[in-house]
């Protein structure tokens, strides 16, 4: 077809000589004929017009190829309307200007056809591909008069071929990136696909196997050693993968090639395509002998501390009972002379020697709470308490009346209500209580009556629900820098002369607390009272 321009048609170029492009194998003698001549330039004529209703752009070119008669560019390539002298600049790419010009010298040369891809200056001003074919049009000695050629725009096949290229490259990188990776670790890396056969196995794997990628791609399981039992099992897991699309794990053992027998821990994951389905399965095994024997020897190890301490704490418990009545018994010796001694001397004491009896009575009391208080810590946690329901508004009432004497002598005040029933250990949490209580009672501003408030909710944990209960007083408070300290055992924040106890009181209470899953803080300021929160999983 030809191209408009304007409203003229623009036909093919068609050279001065018409005559001159003739076969080769009809002799100059004959070209006088004149049926001869006329069939050569009908048959030229045609070829002409098939080559023009063929092709993206047509050109003339003088023998030379100096100049550009003419070219029908077709939109592909711009026309150029007279000849031209300069169309190398004007249509072919700078970097392929000297390919062009040194195939044009061997055209010219050997007078053969001219034919080349390169890149060409489009009609739109961009860059563009072309296949060039020029045939040399020969006069009766065989001397070069013209050159008809033909481009063919072939710019969406060198684009997709230069894409092609670049996935190529970039799936290369990745299969070396991916070599490299699979190549470095000690872990097996695989690949089946649905037939339960070897696609794809690291270097690692081979090593395993004793084999090359040659020798073991293509292979099931069975040709590669693996026992009858082994090879069923993988098979079966192979067909549950495919059915659930879901990743299964497993252990196994298996002789390495070198190592001898080893322990392997493997994962199968299905390996999905666009539709979501399967169309092979990857594998990851990592030999885990030497972690199953450290765990053997780490069990074996914990089993025999175990017994040691088990061991330990029936000989500390047992202490702990004989320590206490051992110790209990003098103490009550020395009260029980002290009473005689201070009834035999009866009024005849001086004030100075009540004032000695009476450091020495306090001074007994103190040790015989401290032995209760110790026996109490150590055989805490030897001491198996069943769970049950506590109500805690229950326990509180009973705290009040073993308390009921330091409570009227201070003139305190228990404010609670509605506090919560849960689950624990019904001695024990009685035990945190009273000792928090008493500890409110205790540590009370002189001259001031203590008020100890209760109150409790229900929060939320990363365990669960649990139930928060506070125990506020307005005594003496305490550091906030000793809020840890507060806790640890045979830790005094005053001296035994400002305050009685044995420093064990709150100690015992983080311990029962912690044995019902809990925890325990403290806040407070000098002065200002404390503040105890106790948190317990419901």
């Amino acid at each position: 077809m030809n191209k408009k321009q304007g409203d003229q048609q623009v036909s093919p170029p068609v050279p001065q000589n018409d005559g001159a492009n003739r076969q080769k194998n009809v002799s100059p003698a004959d070209w006088s004929s004149p049926l001869i001549g006329e069939k050569l330039r009908e048959s030229e004529k045609r070829f002409r017009a098939l080559v023009t209703a063929t092709s993206d752009g047509i050109y003339v070119m003088s023998p030379d190829w100096e100049v550009m008669y003419a070219l029908d560019g077709r939109g592909f390539l711009p026309d150029t309307g007279a000849p031209i002298t300069d169309w190398m600049d004007k249509y072919i790419h700078p970097a392929d200007q000297e390919m062009v010009r040194g195939v044009i010298e061997r055209a010219i040369s050997s007078k053969s056809i001219f034919e080349l891809e390169h890149r060409v200056l489009r009609a739109d001003g961009g860059l563009g591909w072309t296949f060039s074919r020029a045939i040399p049009v020969l006069d009766e000695k065989g001397n070069i008069v013209e050159w008809f050629g033909t481009a063919s725009d072939v710019t969406p096949r060198k684009n997709a071929e230069a894409t092609l290229l670049s996935l190529r490259e970039e799936l290369e990188d990745r299969k070396r990136l991916y070599e490299a990776i699979t190549g470095s670790t000690p872990d097996l890396i695989y690949v089946f696909d649905l037939n339960y056969r070897f696609i794809y196995a690291n270097k690692a794997l081979l090593n395993m196997w004793g084999r090359s990628e040659v020798d073991a791609m293509g292979r099931g399981l069975l040709e590669l050693g693996y026992e009858p039992w082994h090879a069923e099992m993988h098979e079966r897991e192979i067909d549950q993968v495919i059915a659930t699309r879901m990743p299964i794990r497993g252990e196994v053992s298996f002789p390495h090639a070198t190592l001898g027998k080893r322990m392997y821990d493997y994962i199968f994951t299905p390996v999905l395509n666009e539709n979501n389905d399967v169309v092979a399965i990857a594998g990851t095994t990592r030999d885990i002998s030497d972690m199953k024997a450290f765990e053997e020897k780490l069990e074996q190890l914990v089993q025999e501390r175990t017994l040691e301490l088990q061991r330990s704490n029936a000989d500390l418990l047992q202490f702990a009972h004989v320590a206490s009545h051992d110790l209990k018994e003098p103490v009550r010796k020395v009260k029980t002379f002290l009473s005689r001694l201070e009834a035999d001397a009866g009024s005849s004491l001086s004030e100075d020697a009540r004032g000695y009896l009476d450091r020495m009575y306090s001074a007994t009391d103190r040790m015989y709470k401290m032995i209760d208080g110790v026996l109490a810590y150590s055989t805490l946690s030897n001491t198996e308490q069943a769970f049950s329901e506590v109500d805690l508004n229950q326990v509180i009432r009973e705290i009040e009346t073993d308390l009921e004497i330091p409570i009227q002598q201070k003139g305190a005040r228990l404010q609670y209500d509605q506090l919560p029933v849960f689950q624990g250990a019904p001695m024990l949490i009685y035990q945190l209580f009273y000792n928090l209580v008493n500890n409110s009672l205790k540590f009370s501003k002189k001259g001031i009556s203590p008020v100890i408030v209760i109150d409790s909710q229900t929060i939320q944990t990363d365990e669960g629900d649990a139930v928060q209960i506070r125990i506020r007083d307005n005594g003496i408070g305490f550091d906030p820098e000793s809020a840890d300290r507060i806790f640890s055992t045979f830790t005094r924040l005053h001296s035994k002369d400002e305050y009685e106890g044995t420093g064990l009181g709150l100690a015992l209470c983080k311990k029962i607390v912690e044995r019902h899953n809990g925890t325990l803080t403290a806040t407070g300021k000098e002065g200002e009272g404390a503040t105890f929160v106790v948190t317990l999983p419901l």
